[in-house]
Formats: C-alpha cells, sequence, structure tokens
C-alpha cells in the first residue's frame, strides 16, 4: 500500500471525523437529552414522584383526552369540557389514523399531577395545522402558552402555518394543559410531533442545543457549498465540484425549510408556508439528482451509460408532480421519494464496492463506500423516525455531513492529482529549458569556434585539393595535344602521379564525408561483445596495402582473444583512422607497432609509430575540440585533419579516453583506454543534457555507462547486451519510463536486470499515484527525483550494482 500517499486523506478524514464528533460532544456536554416518554394513562401525567433536578426534557406520547369538534375560548368553556365525555386520542397521529375527519377542529386535554410546585417548561413544535396552546391551574386561571394561524371551526375562517412555541409556567395541583388543532388545509392534520415537557432551566438548554445544531450544520454546508462552487469557476473541465456543490446547496436548502431555520424570515402565511413545503420537496429532488450527476461523474462505471438516463427520469418526474399538482397529490411521493433515495444509494454503495476492487479507484472507492454506507444508513433511519412521528435526531444530519466529507475528500483527491500534475509538468518544463539553455550556450560557443576555423579549414582544404586537380588538369591537357608531346615513358610516369593525386583527393573526401555524417547523426553505440583481435587482424590486412609502397613494418602485440564491450563498428572506424595516420606520418622503413593490453579494468589500445610527430602545441591540443590541423603525409598523402577528431567523439560516446603522446621528428603514440569494468549501467534518457549530468555523477564509479536516447532502441540492444542497470527517465516522447520497464520484464530473460526510474516529481501525472510503489509493483527496484542530490544517486546505484 501506498502509505505516504494515502496517509494525508485518511489523516484529513480521521480528523472531520473527530472534529464533527468534538463538536457534537462539546455542545452536547453538560446538554439535557431528550428523554423516554411517561406514561400518560387516561389523560393524566403523574408526575408526582418526580424531582425537578433531575426532570430531563421528555415527549408527551401517550393518550390524551380529545374533544373532537369543540373549540372553546373562554375560561368557563374550557372548565365546562369536564362535564362532556371526552374520548382517548394519541398524540402524535394523523386524523386519519384516529378516525376523525381529514378537515376540522379538535381540543386536547392533558391533567398534570404534581406533589409540589414545579417550574415547567412546554415545547411545541407543530407542523401543517393552527394551534392555540394553553394551561389553566386554579392560580392563575387560564392562560395562552403559544400560538399559530388562526384556529376557527369554519374553513375560511381557518389560517394555519408553522410556528413553534416554548413557554415556561408553574405547575401546582390542579394544572390541566389544553391544545386546539384546526386543519382545512392540508390532507391530514393533527399534532406532527409530541409536544415537549421538562424542567424549565433544562428543557431551555435542550432548546439552545437544537438551535447550535441547526446553525452549525447550515454554516457548515453554506461553507462547502461555496468554496467547491468556486473550485468549479476555477476548473471548469472538472464537473464533481459543482454537482457536489450542489448537493450540499440542496441540503442546505432542507435545513432551512424542514428545520424551520427561515421561520422568521416571512410574513406568516397560508401561501408562504405552502410555497416552503413546495420547496422542501424540490430540495430532495435536488438531493437527488445531484448525487446521481456527482456519481456518474466520479464513478463511469456506476450504471452502464444506456441505463443512466433511466436513472434521472423519476427525479424529473418528482420535480415534474411537485411543480404542478396540489399539496394533497405531490405529497404523496414522500414514500416514493425515500424509497429512490435508498436505491440511489444502493446503487452508489455497489458501484464503490466495485471499484474498490480496481487499483487505479481503489482509495475513491473506500472513501465512497463508507460515506454511502453512513448516509444509506441515515436514510433508512431517518425514513422509520418520520412515519413513527419521533423527535428527529442530530443523526440524519450528522450521517450526511460524514457522506459530504467523504465526497470533498474525493474532490480533494481529484484535485491535488491535478496541482501534482501541474508541479510536475512545470518543474520538468523548468529542468528542461535550463537544459536546454545550457545547450544552446553550448552549441553557440561551438558554432562560433566553428565559425572562426571555418575559413582557416575551407583555405587549406581547398589549397590542397586544387594543387593536385591543376596537376590532374596539366596531365591531361597534354594527354589531348595532338600531336602528343610526351613520350610513352614520360605519359605513363605523368598518369601515375595524377592517380596518386586522385586518389589523395578520394580519401580526403571520404574522410570528411564520414566526419561530417557521425558529426550531424544522433549516432549511439550499439554495445555488444566484441573481439579486438579479430577487428584489428582485418584492418591490419588492409593497411598493409598502404605501408607497402613505403616499406614499413606492422607490428602487433595482441592476445588470441580480447573480448570489449561497445559498438564494434565505430571502434573498428576508430582503430582504421589510428593506423591508416601511422602510416600516412611514417617515413619510408619505418614501423607501426599496434599492441592491446589490459590494465586497472581498462582496455588500453596503443598505436605508436616512428614517423614524424607533432609539435609540443599540437600534442597539447589535438583532442581539444575545435582545433584543427590539415598536414599533408611523408609521400605527400592528403588528409582532411578531421581523423583525432573523430576518433575523440567515438571515444566519448563509450566512455573511453584517448592519449596522445608525440615528440616532433621522433614518433607518435595514440592510446585507447575503453572501459573493461565488469558492471554495464544503462542511461536511457531523450535529453542528452541529463545524460551527461549522469555520466558525471557516476563517472568515480566502476562501470560502464552506455546512453540512449529511444526507448524501443533501447529495448533493442538491451537483448543483445544485458546491462546490470538501467536508469530510464520517466517522462519521455515515445513512452513513459513506466511503460518501457513492463515492456522490458515482459520478457522473463530480463527480470535479472536492476532499474532505477527518475523523474522530475514524485507523482504519475497520469494517475496520480506515487512513482515508487509502481515501479516496485511492476519489477523495478527503486525511484529518485531528479532534485535528489547527487550523493543520493550515488549510493543508489551503489546498492543496485552491490558495489
Amino acid at each position: 500500500m501506498d502509505v505516504e500517499r494515502i496517509l494525508p486523506s485518511k489523516l484529513l478524514f480521521i480528523f472531520s471525523i473527530f472534529f464533527l464528533f468534538f463538536a457534537f460532544v462539546h455542545c452536547n456536554r453538560g446538554i439535557p437529552s431528550l428523554g423516554s416518554a411517561k406514561s400518560i394513562q387516561n389523560g393524566v401525567l403523574d408526575l408526582t414522584k418526580e424531582d425537578p433536578k433531575t426532570l430531563d426534557p421528555f415527549p408527551l406520547a401517550g393518550e390524551w383526552h380529545a374533544f373532537p369538534g369543540e373549540l372553546p375560548e373562554t375560561e368557563n368553556e374550557f372548565l365546562a369540557l369536564d362535564q362532556k365525555t371526552p374520548v382517548s386520542l394519541a398524540v402524535p397521529a394523523y386524523w386519519v389514523n384516529q378516525n376523525l375527519p381529514a378537515h376540522g377542529v379538535v381540543t386536547y386535554r392533558l391533567r398534570l399531577q404534581v406533589q409540589e410546585p414545579l417550574q415547567l417548561m412546554v415545547y411545541l413544535r407543530e407542523a401543517s395545522s393552527a394551534y392555540r396552546l394553553y394551561y389553566y391551574n386554579p392560580e392563575r386561571g387560564l392562560v395562552l402558552l403559544g400560538s399559530a394561524g388562526k384556529v376557527s371551526k369554519t374553513k375560511e375562517d381557518s389560517v394555519g402555518y408553522y410556528l413553534e412555541t416554548g413557554r415556561s409556567f408553574r405547575a401546582t395541583t390542579g394544572t390541566v394543559l389544553y391544545l386546539q388543532i384546526s386543519n382545512y388545509l392540508y390532507s391530514r392534520g393533527g399534532p406532527y410531533y409530541s409536544p415537549v415537557l421538562g424542567e424549565a432551566g433544562k428543557t431551555i438548554l435542550y432548546l439552545r442545543f437544537k438551535e447550535r445544531k441547526k446553525s452549525f450544520f447550515f454554516g457548515s454546508f453554506l461553507v462547502l457549498a461555496i468554496i467547491h462552487l468556486f473550485l468549479f469557476i476555477h476548473r471548469k473541465k472538472d464537473k464533481s465540484p459543482l454537482w457536489f456543490a450542489l448537493l450540499c446547496f440542496s441540503w442546505l436548502i432542507r435545513i432551512l425549510l424542514f428545520e424551520r431555520v427561515s421561520r422568521d424570515w416571512f410574513v406568516a402565511s397560508d401561501f408562504l408556508e405552502m410555497l416552503q413545503i413546495r420547496l422542501e420537496y424540490l430540495s430532495f429532488c435536488g438531493i437527488q439528482l445531484f448525487s446521481l450527476l456527482f456519481f456518474f461523474y466520479i464513478q463511469p462505471h456506476f450504471v452502464p451509460n444506456k441505463f443512466k438516463r433511466y436513472l434521472v427520469v423519476p427525479i424529473l418526474l418528482e420535480i415534474l408532480i411537485i411543480l404542478t399538482t396540489p399539496y394533497a397529490v405531490y405529497t404523496n411521493l414522500l414514500v416514493f421519494s425515500q424509497a429512490y433515495m435508498v436505491v440511489i444509494l444502493l446503487f452508489a454503495f455497489v458501484a464503490a464496492v466495485r471499484s474498490i476492487f480496481v487499483r487505479e479507484s481503489r482509495y475513491v472507492g473506500a472513501y465512497i463506500t463508507f460515506g454511502t454506507l453512513v448516509i444509506l444508513s441515515a436514510t433508512i433511519y431517518d425514513s422509520v423516525v418520520f412515519f413513527k412521528r419521533w423527535d428527529l435526531p442530530l443523526m440524519t444530519d450528522l450521517g450526511f455531513a460524514i457522506f459530504c466529507i467523504c465526497l470533498a475528500i474525493v474532490i480533494s483527491k481529484q484535485n491535488a492529482h491535478t496541482w501534482e500534475t501541474a508541479e510536475y509538468l512545470t518543474l520538468n518544463l523548468r529542468k528542461e529549458v535550463e537544459w536546454k539553455t545550457l545547450e544552446l550556450k553550448k552549441e553557440k560557443e561551438k558554432a562560433e569556434k566553428t565559425g572562426e576555423l571555418k575559413d582557416k579549414f575551407i583555405s587549406i582544404v581547398s589549397h590542397d585539393i586544387r594543387s593536385p586537380l591543376f596537376g590532374i588538369s596539366s596531365v591531361v591537357n597534354l594527354l589531348t595535344e595532338s600531336p602528343p608531346s610526351l613520350s610513352p615513358e614520360r605519359a605513363k610516369q605523368v598518369l601515375g602521379e595524377a592517380s596518386t593525386g586522385l586518389k589523395n583527393i578520394l580519401s580526403m573526401v571520404e574522410e570528411l564525408i564520414k566526419y561530417s555524417r557521425f558529426q550531424n547523426a544522433a549516432v549511439f553505440p550499439d554495445y555488444q561483445l566484441f573481439d579486438f583481435r579479430q577487428i584489428t587482424d582485418q584492418l591490419i590486412e588492409r593497411v598493409q596495402e598502404m605501408a607497402k609502397p613505403k616499406n614499413i613494418t606492422i607490428i602487433t602485440h595482441m592476445d588470441d582473444s580480447s573480448i570489449g564491450i561497445g559498438d564494434p563498428n565505430l571502434i573498428e572506424h576508430l582503430i582504421w583512422n589510428l593506423l591508416t595516420n601511422a602510416v600516412k606520418f611514417t617515413k619510408e622503413s619505418g614501423t607501426v607497432e599496434i599492441s592491446l593490453t589490459e590494465s586497472n579494468k581498462h582496455w588500453s589500445l596503443k598505436v605508436t609509430d616512428t614517423g614524424i610527430g607533432m609539435p609540443k602545441y599540437w600534442t597539447e591540443h589535438v583532442l581539444e575540440e575545435g582545433f584543427l590541423f590539415v598536414r599533408k603525409g611523408t609521400a605527400d598523402e592528403m588528409g582532411a585533419g578531421v581523423g583525432l577528431a573523430f576518433c575523440r567523439e567515438v571515444a566519448e560516446r563509450h566512455g573511453a579516453k584517448l592519449i596522445v603522446d608525440s615528440e616532433d621528428g621522433k614518433g607518435t603514440s595514440v592510446e585507447l583506454l575503453l572501459p573493461n569494468f565488469e558492471k554495464i549501467v544503462l542511461i536511457l534518457d531523450d535529453n542528452p543534457g541529463y545524460r551527461k549530468q549522469i555520466r558525471k555523477i557516476l563517472k568515480g564509479l566502476p562501470c560502464i555507462l552506455w546512453e540512449e536516447e529511444y526507448p524501443d532502441h533501447a529495448l533493442y540492444s538491451v537483448s543483445r547486451l544485458k546491462p546490470d542497470l538501467i536508469i530510464v527517465d520517466f517522462s519521455m516522447p515515445e513512452k513513459t519510463g513506466l511503460d518501457f520497464l513492463r515492456d522490458l520484464y515482459a520478457n522473463s530473460e530480463m527480470e535479472e536486470i536492476r532499474s532505477l526510474l527518475v523523474s522530475s516529481s514524485h507523482t504519475d501525472p497520469n494517475t496520480g499515484y506515487k512513482l515508487e510503489t509502481e515501479v516496485i509493483e511492476i519489477g523495478g527496484d527503486a525511484f529518485l527525483t531528479k532534485t535528489s542530490p547527487d550523493a543520493k544517486m550515488v549510493e543508489i546505484v551503489k546498492r543496485l550494482l552491490d558495489l
């Protein structure tokens, strides 16, 4: 498991849950909770055994005495109810469940029995009805505790809207509570929730806590909605913050309306009451719709694409019915809405569980699984609470808050991946610009130096070519004279001289062409094992033809089998240049010696001649880039002066070294020191600047460094000569370093090759996962950022090579 990547998200998630729990515990500390209902029998509540210090708020649920159709208004009229026979009705309960008419009026009565005076408080959370709440005792008489709307026996005069009532009173012997309700607007009436009664101080604390809860969740969802809306505005390509913001906004509307946070925002009226209820239903449809859209975006395999529209259609039909039908019609959708929300969450839960088993989405799936499980449980519990007419607890809003935290973490992980990708690209681009700048500076210096030498080079070469060409032209003119002025013997001699000059010109041109191609092409040594003896034997046979006219002796000191590592074709060209130069600048009857020895983990190939040598200044600067000299051989052989330059570049691309030792008039010795270590390291990177940097960092290690620019060519070369370690760059044009390693390790014969992945970023910009984890999973050995210290790379390479 990628501990570094998942740890911040886990910490964020744990912190958020802890914060909610701490806020709940802190707010609830010392706050009375709603206790269980007391026994109410035959319209009487017995409080004679209750201690006021421990009397927490409790619901007045039970069998109250009821007088359907009665609407007393004066104290005497209320007392007159004692002369009438009541019916026992459950509070709370819909009227239709009590076999009462759907429209009408009723007066409920509850007698309190106390042993000593108690300071109590009654809280009524009524809905969808007009009501009046009274209490009566012999000392105070009839007192109105609170009311909402206008209670009336006629439909025209009855006006109902939502209003909560909380009022304290002194309960003494003979105290009676009266609750009057009229309902002509809606199909079902009656108390929506049971009234709450408790000791005055504790009930006040209980109500304050309820208000704090509303404000807390209202503020939380408002902040979430605003933050993610601005996040979407900042990056409109990602739709998930938009759907999440609208989801939070829909729940925010639900809190405003269902919890009646907005009850003081409007003048109470039937129209506004009906509007709020309609908006409340629409907000619940919005929660369903935006949840679906969010899951469609986050979980592409939520459901097959052809079925997605069918999941949205029921919600759109719900919205249409709510907008166009009266209250009595659209409120019948409540059960369907609750059930359909459960269906949506079940789909999301199943899709999230399936995504856990997919590597790329396992962490996102884990958060969504947990969140949907919590909100699914809360939704089912909310439905049970709703239909049982219990007081809705904190659990529903808390469950939805946990659900939103999980979704917010999913969005934050996506955006973190986006920012890491941008950071990676920026850092990579900055590095590329730096390396390209350095390369351009070097190229500029090289171009300026080349420009200075160009005229000199052209002047020298043109002079050396002009002279033999002039001679050849003269010979042709003499041979074409009529009558000829040359004897046959003289003509044969002149033609021989012209042929020699022509061969010199062709040799010079061939040398220039070869060097030019090598300079202009991206030539990388094709590393493989080769036999020095086999190459030199073939070259000596060819160079003997050049040496015979000057009677030069070729001496070799070489073992029968001397195996080196490198590009045999380039090494052959290098040795050929050294041998031909030695023959060219050696006088008649001289010697040219070629030897091969192994010393200090290097092959030492040395070509020594007894020729004319070079001045001291030439010896010191002949291998410097841009140094130019053109010199005729001892038999007037011509050259372009680029032979040693070609040898120097071949040596550099093999990580080898050339050493020139010469003394004017006493001969020259050129030595090639080619690494012959047991360990081979392949550097695969499309940036030559970074390859040079790695070569510089590792130059002190006993290993052969081999460069490649193209992954496909590197795969071909690796199959011919297995390196011990491959240092591969992650970001390359053709394929990523991870793709290269996958292709490499797909061949079981390559599993022994160690690998080190280097990158400017810790994460994969395509998936957001840690590169260190990915390279290990596909069979690699280590990961290193390009910004790490040089010593860190040396340490890792030593460990991987067992040095």
